[in-house]
This record gives C-alpha cells, sequence and structure tokens, in this order.
C-alpha cells in the first residue's frame, strides 16, 4: 500500500508540473479537436485566428458552441484541467483503479459520478485504440465469470501479435461475445485484425467458422492455446475479481476488456505523454449509445452526473 501511494504522488506531482492552469489545458484540448484552427460544427466554415477558448461563437453564423459539445465530455461543467487530472491518473498509474479511489483523488460528492467518469474514461479508450492486429496473429475463445459471485459466464474472443523476433506479446485486441458463430467471428476479425494477417489457434471451431473466400489465412495449431493468452486472461480476472471486486457486470464487460487492451497496447507508444494524449483524443470522439461490441446500451449518463 505504501509503494502504491507514493506511485500515485508521483503521478500526481508530474501532472501538476506539465498542466498548471486551466488556459494550458483548454488551449491543449483545442488544438486536438481542432488542429487546424476552429471549425464551427453548424455552419463548418474555418476559422484559423480563434483562439482556444471554452465556450465560442463562430463568426460567421453566430452559433454559440462550446470546447466539449457533441463529445464524451459533452455538458460537462467542470474545469477542462479537472478531467486531465483523472485522465492522466487513470492512465498511467500503473495498479488498477476504482470509482472509489477516482472519488478521493478529485474530491467528488457522490460515487455515481466518479463511476460515471470511469466509464467515460474507458469508452475514450476503446475510441482511441482502434488499431488492428496484423503479422501473425493469435486467436483465442474463452469464457470468463467477471464477478464470481453471480456465477454468470461471458464469453470473449482475443487477438494477440506474435512479435517473433523479440519474443514477445504486441497489439492485443478483445471482444465481449453473445456466442461464438460466423457472424460474430468474422464482425470480430474485421475489426480487430488486418486482412492480410495470419491467424494462427487451437480451436477446430474458429477454423470451420473463418468464412470461405476471406482474406484471412488461418492454421490449426496442434499446441494448446498459447501460454502468453492464458497470461492475459490471468491477468485480466485478477483485475475483475481482485481490483473490482466483483463488481464488474456482463453487461459493462465490455469497457474493462476495452480497458485492458488499451492498458496493455499502451506499452508500444512512445512515452506517457503519448499514451496521454492518445486518450485525450478519444475523449473527444462521441461513439454511438449502443455498442455492437458489448450488445448492450452503454449506461444513461444524465446531466447531473457530470455536473
Amino acid at each position: 500500500m505504501k509503494g502504491h501511494d507514493l506511485s500515485q504522488k508521483a503521478l500526481l506531482n508530474s501532472f501538476q508540473q506539465l498542466y498548471t492552469t486551466e488556459e494550458q489545458c483548454i488551449a491543449l484540448l483545442f488544438s486536438l479537436r481542432w488542429p487546424e484552427g476552429f471549425i464551427c460544427p453548424l455552419c463548418r466554415n474555418h476559422h484559423a485566428d480563434v483562439p482556444p477558448q471554452r465556450n465560442l461563437i463562430c463568426p460567421h453564423c453566430n452559433n454559440r458552441t462550446s470546447l466539449t459539445s457533441g463529445t464524451l465530455l459533452h455538458g460537462t461543467k467542470k474545469a477542462i484541467k479537472t478531467w486531465f487530472l483523472a485522465a492522466w491518473w487513470f492512465c498511467l498509474s500503473p495498479f488498477g483503479v476504482s470509482a472509489k479511489e477516482l472519488q478521493r483523488l478529485l474530491a467528488l460528492s457522490c460515487y455515481e459520478t466518479a463511476w460515471t467518469w470511469l466509464q467515460k474514461l474507458r469508452l475514450a479508450m476503446a475510441e482511441a485504440d482502434k488499431t488492428r492486429c496484423q503479422g501473425t496473429v493469435d486467436l483465442s475463445y474463452d469464457t470468463i465469470t467477471p464477478a464470481p459471485e453471480r456465477k454468470k459466464h461471458a464469453c470473449i474472443l482475443t487477438a494477440m501479435e506474435r512479435v517473433s523476433a523479440h519474443g514477445t506479446v504486441g497489439r492485443i485486441r478483445m471482444r465481449r461475445i453473445p456466442v461464438l458463430n460466423r457472424e460474430t467471428l468474422m464482425s470480430f476479425l474485421q475489426e480487430t485484425v488486418h486482412e492480410t494477417s495470419a491467424l494462427i489457434t487451437a480451436e477446430h471451431r474458429i477454423v470451420s467458422l473463418v468464412q470461405p473466400g476471406s482474406s484471412y489465412t488461418i492454421l490449426h495449431s496442434e499446441d494448446k492455446t498459447p501460454i502468453c493468452i492464458h497470461d492475459l486472461h490471468k491477468i485480466l480476472k485478477h483485475s475483475l475479481h481482485k481490483v473490482h471486486r466483483g463488481g464488474v457486470t456482463t453487461k459493462h464487460l465490455q469497457q474493462y476488456l476495452d480497458e485492458f487492451c488499451f492498458r496493455h497496447n499502451a506499452a508500444l507508444l512512445p512515452d506517457r505523454n503519448a499514451v496521454f494524449t492518445a486518450l485525450l483524443a478519444g475523449l473527444l470522439k462521441r461513439p454511438l449509445q449502443k455498442s455492437p461490441r458489448s450488445h448492450s446500451p452503454v449506461p444513461h449518463e444524465t446531466t447531473e452526473l457530470l455536473s
């Protein structure tokens, strides 16, 4: 616990050194959303001379908008620097994170607000990490129990790049599926694995379900599922059962899978600032209210929870 506290303190100190003012945070978010200058969401006119600010008025049509409108931060009344702090701590902490910890960190008045913020950050991770696996890719199908006391199983597909030259694991992608069939498998592959990849799996069912005539090359391995995938699943289960204390439902499991993959794949980025910037870019997007990956609606988030 002492090591955890020291690490968290170091993260917070590094954040304070880099992002000292609200204006600095607004300028960075502004540049990420409109790198070539402000574009009015109503008339679509480009205004390169509009300075970075949170609330904007289009010089052409007088439309009033904000830096966060139409994004995952839509409707928030909190300071951008507060969101930056939450994102910095969330994506760079080497330990598991929980809504209780975020509530304490930001001195939020209620647990529900902290939980909503973390779900938004997980959605941002999904939006930020869409690069597909490529090269030689291991595929596996497994079932996990997000909350042992509920005894509800969830089926997940995992794609894992092999990096033979270094003997390491490359990019990973995971998806919760309702059932393993051709439709769910091909949807997963098309979203997460490049078409020119060579697929390897120990599952006969996966081999038989790959669509005939597809551009994927698939080979059946006589060996069991690679130990690397077993290790990944073991770490995932530890996070679900220990860090989140069995509080993850199958309905919301996909958000936690996206977080797990983002944290693993973040090691492929050059430094922690690149990881943080990637998460901010994800926050500037707004996915549909219903996610095909989770097969369940994204939790409704009211303005009160965002205040």
